[in-house]
């Protein structure tokens, strides 16, 4: 479902389990059942200035409420939606100590590990 960034941050704030939501952002999306939204993500410029090319976009946030496969519908459609816009390339970034299941389910590979 298309989300205001406004709306994003705020489910972002209020569901999120490490970290408050991004200042900014380029687009965010939805996903809902049954009418009711159990998730978001937001897309922003690539907050490293050294990916900040002008055809990377970065996945800021992705937060849901826990409904199975929500995370990786969300990490696609993301992808998908800046595809569509003509971005290049798309990125995102994990903590170490999470399995990362969601996005291998939605195609990413780890390309770095950074501390």
């Amino acid at each position: 479902m298309p989300l205001t960034l406004r709306a994003a941050r705020e489910y972002v704030n209020t569901y999120h389990r490490h970290h408050k939501a991004p200042q900014g952002g380029l687009f965010a999306v939805g996903a809902e059942v049954d009418g009711k939204l159990i998730g978001c993500a937001i897309v922003g410029r690539p907050v490293s200035r050294t990916l900040d090319d002008g055809r990377t976009a970065e996945i800021t946030r992705c937060c849901t409420d826990g409904t199975r496969n929500a995370c990786s519908f969300l990490y696609r459609v993301c992808v998908r939606v800046a595809t569509s816009m003509r971005y290049q390339r798309v990125l995102t970034y994990t903590l170490a100590d999470e399995a990362g299941a969601s996005l291998r389910g939605a195609g990413f590979k780890v390309t770095r590990r950074t501390r």
